[in-house]
């Protein structure tokens, strides 16, 4: 375990380790701490244990790499000994792992080649895994020096839920690029025709992988409940890729929406693209630690719906700068079917919450706020300090 380190003037290296770099809420966030962090100060290797995925092209810090293992995606008892060799030979201060498969790998490897700092990070996806191994999850935290997550109610869960004991789990929570979304002068009607998506629509967006934790069948059902708005057709588009995206696809063609529902697949320089939203619309049914992307649309100038889960609780004040509906089942369908025409016909009340999800997300959750939280987060480890 880490233990007091005399702090030389050279730079301190990171190792951050994760399945891929595929676009998705943690890979987005990686990229921010990287490219944010002082590259006088710090160094960082980020680790794909999978394929090195697009998002590892907006890693622009030239304090930073990105190594690519390129092993299947399978159980593999041979990858803690590969990633212990590749630790040996890059000497990391800190090597920060990131969700369940690797923290597992990543905290016997550092282990191993006798890492000083060991983080584990928690995402949300511990809420999905089975008991065996939240059991490993939680032998894996007597390993680690620290646990890091990202919001409150993520926290709370490691508490209620894996009985990590109190004090224990350090929160940052996640920051967005505010000057990125200032300075943006996006139309929206230029994204939907590049899209192929008609002007003259009502259009529910979100920016979204395809897993089924998601729930993006919800928007089906909605969809097929609710043609239009004041004579109006209702359009909804799903920004991203994912496990689930043929499935989802099919789904959407058998109910007869293909002409309603559009899926572009990935798009880089994503936060261009929100502009075209009427509605911005994350309908998780758990596992959300702080989402990037509501932060996004927040910054984006775009209203909000999204589910009452613990990931969401810290982010939006139901009625005041979004709108809360039930995670699951019919009654989120009924709420959406009640609210979201309602929402459409008041352009006042949309234009309230969104001035005050602007206030909200100036105020609290730039990325300035939080790459300095990280910087004093790992240099108070590498120090040997307690981490405030």
């Amino acid at each position: 375990m880490a233990k007091g380190i005399n702090m030389a003037k050279r730079p301190i290296t990171i190792c951050h380790v994760q399945t891929t770099f595929n676009p998705g809420g943690l890979e987005n966030g990686v990229a921010n701490v990287v490219n944010g962090l002082d590259p006088d100060r710090f160094r960082s290797k980020v680790i794909c244990l999978h394929e090195r995925g697009a998002l590892a092209d907006r890693i622009v810090n030239p304090a930073a790499e990105v190594i690519s293992l390129e092993h299947p995606d399978r159980l593999a008892p041979e990858l803690p000994l590969r990633l212990a060799k590749l630790f040996r030979k890059l000497k990391p201060d800190i090597v920060h792992a990131r969700n369940y498969t690797p923290n597992l790998y990543a905290s016997i490897g550092a282990r191993l080649a006798r890492v000083p700092v060991l983080i584990n990070g928690e995402h949300g996806m511990v809420q999905l895994i089975d008991w065996r191994k939240r059991m490993v999850s939680k032998f894996m935290r007597c390993w680690a020096d620290q646990v890091l997550c990202v919001s409150p109610g993520l926290r709370e869960f490691l508490y209620s839920q894996l009985n990590y004991p109190p004090n224990s789990v350090h929160v940052i929570i996640n920051g967005v690029n505010l000057d990125r979304f200032s300075t943006l002068e996006a139309d929206g009607m230029a994204r939907r025709r590049e899209l192929g998506i008609p002007e003259d629509v009502w259009l529910l967006g979100t920016v979204s992988r395809f897993y089924g934790f998601k729930d993006h069948p919800a928007m089906l059902s909605f969809l097929e409940r609710v043609k239009e708005v004041d004579g109006k057709p209702v359009h909804a588009v799903i920004i991203g890729d994912g496990a689930d995206v043929e499935k989802f696809r099919a789904d959407r063609d058998a109910r007869g929406l293909t002409d309603r529902v559009h899926m572009p697949g990935f798009q880089q320089n994503i936060h261009e693209y929100y502009s075209m939203f009427d509605l911005f619309c994350l309908l998780s049914m758990d596992n959300e630690g702080t989402s990037n992307v509501i932060l996004e649309a927040m910054a984006a100038d775009v209203p909000i719906l999204t589910t009452a889960i613990e990931g969401n609780r810290h982010l939006i004040r139901d009625g005041w700068n979004g709108v809360i509906v039930p995670p699951i089942g019919e009654p989120k369908i009924d709420a959406m079917e009640k609210l979201i025409p309602t929402l459409l016909r008041d352009s006042e009340r949309l234009e309230e919450l969104k001035y005050n999800a602007r206030i909200f997300v100036n105020e609290q959750f730039s990325l300035r706020r939080m790459i300095g939280e990280y910087e004093d987060f790992y240099t108070a480890l590498h120090e040997g300090r307690p981490v405030s």
